[in-house]
């Protein structure tokens, strides 16, 4: 008895109408005071009001029907027309079925019945005076259960109308991409307590749609969507319209050209259990055709293909074929399982790749090591760090430098043998491994070379640290900072260099290093200079020297604070020069100094 009052109770919480709930909590009470008749008026009483609120909720869609027969409705009543009321209201569940598909055809009758069963009780004249009506316990309740069932809990849109507006809202852009989101969405609209029918047109039609037709990948991410968030609200009966219907589907609609469409979906839906013989044998014989790359590159994928490989192997009986596909070489191997994790952040392929991986570990070198690493804590990672290991101790500097900068979390493994190498590295050799540094990672790997390079240039000639950096076609901080404090110590070399300049080239780079010294000058040493500026037909000839002497008179001027006498007599001897631009730009510049004029 109190599992029926408490269903009774669940039924009366089903109502969506708040006049229709209220009949039903009184035909509720009126069954439980065993008043079968009263519940039985009560619940047809909701039954009406509860299709007068679904006429207004279609009225405000642009129903003209449902506008109709308000408008119809009210006019009755406010004429007290009785008889015609009563009419109306015999006809309720033929237009619930016919105009509306508020209801199916198996549940019409029962609606019908109700209204009969409420006429007997309601009028003793409709009934024999010797055997008057006697409702009974089940009667009442059977007709309350189905009342609500049937009716009562519905939105008012269902059938083909509720289906068609299902599809228009799928297709809208604004429609949740996510499962959950769209079972949110479902849940409160036209999928709330959904007729087993329409549940059925909404899945069959979108495995249509999904395996048969050309649409965008952004409205197939919608119906997948769709799709699972119905599987989530009826996962039963999703299930059992899937294994019923689903094999006979893609063997009589899905072309060939469409398979990739047919694995993809098997992928990613999960409501069905069964794919018939011939199904699967087809689907095997697809995978096994299908090329991950591209025909003109081996070492370009085919994303449409991969996807489909990926949705694949979710698929237990297409394991052997997916596992085919995958004997691939290791480098093709290492690019497909990046692509997966990287680029679609789908590790489907994770536990067919891992066995794969493993038997090509002791072969590896140590790029392909680094790179066939899967996830943290990934039992993989622990068979590969024994040979990772034994790489990183027989790498070169640079590729040390590399393996910090592609995985920072073996740096504790690098740093001894990164310490050997440095200190073995010539100076060439350590400016060429600081090329490998990224702008993350380059202060770090400048401080780690800072005491051995200083060592290393200490120990070397001047010239012939000016030759390598006249040699070096990028520039380098730590070596620039390092060659510019031993460059101060020997100026004279410098000037002598300078002086010497055989070339525009050669002029113009060493006028470079006279730049960081010419601070430190004294007078004598620039007279020395600015003759041979004058005199050198390399350097004062060069595109860069001219102007960088521009630079060199305002720092002097800057740093003394009145024009020095040798630059007076330097723009003397300019005026020995004809009419040239750079020259010219350059007396502009010291004549632009009043001690000058």
């Amino acid at each position: 008895m109190n599992e029926a009052f408490i269903d009774l109770d669940e039924l009366v919480a089903l109502c969506r109408d708040r006049l229709a709930k209220k009949f039903i909590q009184e035909a509720v009470a009126c069954y439980r005071a065993g008043a079968y008749r009263s519940c039985i008026v009560a619940t047809w009483n909701a039954v009406v009001f509860d299709f007068l609120h679904k006429m207004r909720e279609l009225e405000l869609l642009g129903d003209g029907e449902a506008t109709s027969l308000l408008q119809k409705f009210e006019k009755l009543s406010s004429e007290k027309k009785v008889r015609e009321l009563w009419q109306f209201e015999q006809e309720i569940p033929k237009w619930s079925l016919e105009k509306f598909e508020l209801i199916s055809h198996p549940e019409k009758p029962h609606i019908e019945r109700l209204f009969e069963d409420r006429s007997l009780c309601a009028h003793p004249s409709m009934a024999s005076l010797e055997e008057p009506f006697e409702a009974t316990a089940e009667l009442a309740r059977c007709h309350l259960r189905s009342a609500v069932i049937y009716l009562l809990q519905r939105p008012p849109v269902q059938g083909r109308s509720a289906r068609d507006r299902i599809f228009q809202d799928i297709q809208s852009e604004n429609f949740p991409k996510d499962p959950e989101s769209a079972t949110q969405y479902f849940q409160k609209g036209l999928l709330a307590r959904a007729r087993p029918s329409l549940i059925k047109d909404v899945v069959l039609g979108l495995t249509v749609s999904l395996l048969t037709e050309e649409r965008s990948e952004d409205e197939r991410t919608r119906q997948f969507s769709a799709l699972n968030a119905v599987s989530s609200l009826y996962s039963q009966q999703t299930r059992d319209i899937l294994n019923e219907r689903l094999s006979d589907i893609i063997l009589g609609k899905v072309t060939d050209a469409n398979w990739n469409k047919a694995i993809i979906y098997l992928g990613s839906v999960k409501s069905w259990d069964k794919l018939s013989e011939p199904c699967q044998l087809k689907a095997s014989i697809f995978i096994e055709k299908i090329d991950v790359f591209e025909a003109s590159s081996r070492r370009k994928l085919s994303p449409n293909n991969v996807k489909v490989l990926l949705n694949a192997a979710r698929l237990r009986f297409l394991e052997g074929s997916v596992i085919k596909k995958l004997q691939l070489p290791l480098q093709e191997l290492i690019l497909l399982k990046d692509f997966c994790q990287n680029e679609l952040h789908d590790r489907s392929l994770q536990e067919l790749i891992r066995p794969l991986l493993e038997e090509n570990v002791a072969q590896a070198d140590l790029d392909d090591l680094l790179a066939m690493k899967l996830g943290d804590n990934d039992p993989l990672n622990e068979k590969i760090m024994p040979y990772l290991v034994e790489k990183i101790e027989e790498a070169s500097l640079e590729e040390l430098i590399e393996v910090r900068r592609k995985d920072r979390s073996l740096n504790d493994i690098v740093e001894p043998t990164l310490k050997i190498r440095i200190d073995e590295s010539d100076l060439s050799e350590l400016l060429e491994a600081l090329q490998w540094t990224t702008r993350r990672d380059r202060e770090e790997i400048t401080s780690k070379f800072e005491d051995h390079m200083i060592k290393l240039m200490n120990g070397m000639p001047l010239d012939e640290l000016i030759t390598l950096k006249s040699k070096t076609t990028y520039s380098n901080e730590l070596f620039d900072r390092i060659f510019k404090s031993l460059l101060r110590r020997e100026p004279s070399v410098v000037i002598d260099l300078f002086e010497k300049s055989g070339s525009f080239r050669n002029a113009d780079f060493n006028v470079g290093l006279l730049a960081q010294v010419s601070d430190i000058l004294t007078a004598e040493q620039w007279e020395s200079v600015l003759a041979a500026f004058c005199e050198n037909n390399q350097i004062y000839g060069s595109f860069y020297c001219p102007g960088a002497f521009c630079s060199l008179f305002r720092e002097s001027v800057e740093r003394c604070g009145f024009v020095q006498h040798y630059w007076l007599s330097f723009r003397k001897n300019l005026d020995k020069f004809g009419s040239d631009e750079y020259i010219d730009k350059l007396k502009h510049v010291i004549d632009s100094y009043p001690e000058t004029a």
